[in-house]
C-alpha cells in the first residue's frame, strides 16, 4: 500500500516559494505534524508549509489520487493540488516516487531531477527540466523558455530522463542538452536545440527562429516542414532506414504525433551544424 501525501494550497504569502523540499519520498517518512512544521525558502524570507498549505495523509492505493496516475505502482506519491506559478523549484532533485501538480508551477520544476515521475497538469515556468538527469517529466499545457536547458553558466543542460511538454515550448528549449529526450506537442520558440551536445528533441509544430544553432550532435525532428533551413545544415542524404525504425518504434509510447510515426515514410535529412564541425541532424518528418 503507498503512502499518499496531498497538499492544497490555502493561502498566498504575498513570495515567491522554494518548493524543493516537497519531496514524495522525504514527505513519505514523516507525520502530518512534521511536514506542517516544515520551513520553505522563499528569497530573503520564509515560511512553513503549514503557512500555506492544508495537509492530509492517505495510505490507500486506490485513493482518487492514486487513480490519476498512470501506471502507479507502490512508490510514495505526493500531490499538490490547486497549484500556483509561485511555487517554485517542485520536483527539484526528485529520485524516487510520483509528484503530481493539479495546476501549474512556477521555475525550475524538475530541476536536476535524477528519478521517478513529476506531471504537471497546468503550464509550467522557465526552465522546467533544467539539467534534469532521469525520470520522466509531463506538463499538460505551455512550458517557458529554457526548458531542459542549462543555468547561466553551467555547461550541461539536460543529460537523461523523459520530458514531454503537450503544448508549446519558450525560447531555447534544450540548449546545451548533452542526452535524453524532449517531446512538444505544440511550437517552439527561438534557438530551440541550440548548442545541442547530444539527445534527441521532437518539434510537432513550428519553430522560431536560429533552431538548431551551433548543434553539434543529436537529433531534431521536425514533424512540419520549417519555412527555412539553416544556411550551415546540408543534404544528408538517405541510409538511415534501421535507426529510423528503432527510432519510431521508441517513440510508440509517447505523445502524439510522435507515436503515431511508425507508418511515417522515411524522412528528409540534414547534417549540420558546419559552422562547429557539428554531426547533428535534422529529421523533418512533415
Amino acid at each position: 500500500m503507498s503512502v499518499v501525501t496531498t497538499l492544497r494550497v490555502r493561502t498566498a504569502p504575498g513570495f515567491r516559494v522554494d518548493a524543493s523540499a516537497l519531496l514524495p519520498a522525504s514527505l513519505a517518512t514523516l507525520a502530518v505534524a512534521q511536514i506542517e512544521r516544515l520551513a520553505l525558502p522563499a528569497g530573503n524570507d520564509r515560511c512553513v508549509v503549514a503557512d500555506v498549505f492544508d495537509v492530509s495523509r492517505s495510505g490507500n492505493a486506490a485513493s482518487d489520487a492514486t487513480d490519476a496516475m498512470d501506471a502507479m505502482d507502490m512508490q510514495p506519491a505526493l500531490v499538490i493540488e490547486d497549484a500556483v506559478p509561485w511555487l517554485d523549484r517542485l520536483g527539484a532533485r526528485m529520485t524516487q516516487g510520483h509528484l503530481i501538480v493539479r495546476g501549474s508551477a512556477g521555475n525550475q520544476s524538475g530541476f536536476q531531477m535524477a528519478g521517478g515521475v513529476l506531471r504537471i497538469d497546468g503550464d509550467a515556468g522557465h526552465f522546467t527540466a533544467c539539467e534534469m538527469r532521469g525520470g520522466r517529466l509531463t506538463v499538460a499545457g505551455d512550458c517557458g523558455d529554457f526548458a531542459a536547458g542549462a543555468l547561466a553558466g553551467d555547461m550541461e543542460g539536460m543529460t537523461g530522463g523523459t520530458l514531454s511538454i503537450h503544448g508549446n515550448a519558450g525560447a531555447r528549449l534544450a540548449d546545451r542538452m548533452r542526452r535524453g529526450l524532449v517531446l512538444v506537442g505544440g511550437n517552439a520558440g527561438d534557438f530551440a536545440a541550440s548548442r545541442l551536445v547530444a539527445g534527441t528533441v521532437g518539434i510537432a509544430g513550428k519553430v522560431g527562429a536560429h533552431y538548431a544553432y551551433g548543434m553539434r550532435r543529436g537529433t531534431l525532428l521536425l514533424a512540419q516542414r520549417p519555412t527555412y533551413l539553416p544556411p550551415t545544415f546540408a543534404d544528408g542524404g538517405r541510409g538511415f532506414d534501421v535507426f529510423w525504425s528503432l527510432l519510431v518504434r521508441s517513440l510508440a509510447g509517447e505523445i502524439a504525433p510522435f507515436s503515431q510515426w511508425r507508418a511515417a515514410p522515411l524522412p528528409r535529412r540534414y547534417t549540420g551544424d558546419a559552422a562547429v564541425d557539428g554531426r547533428g541532424e535534422i529529421l523533418v518528418v512533415g
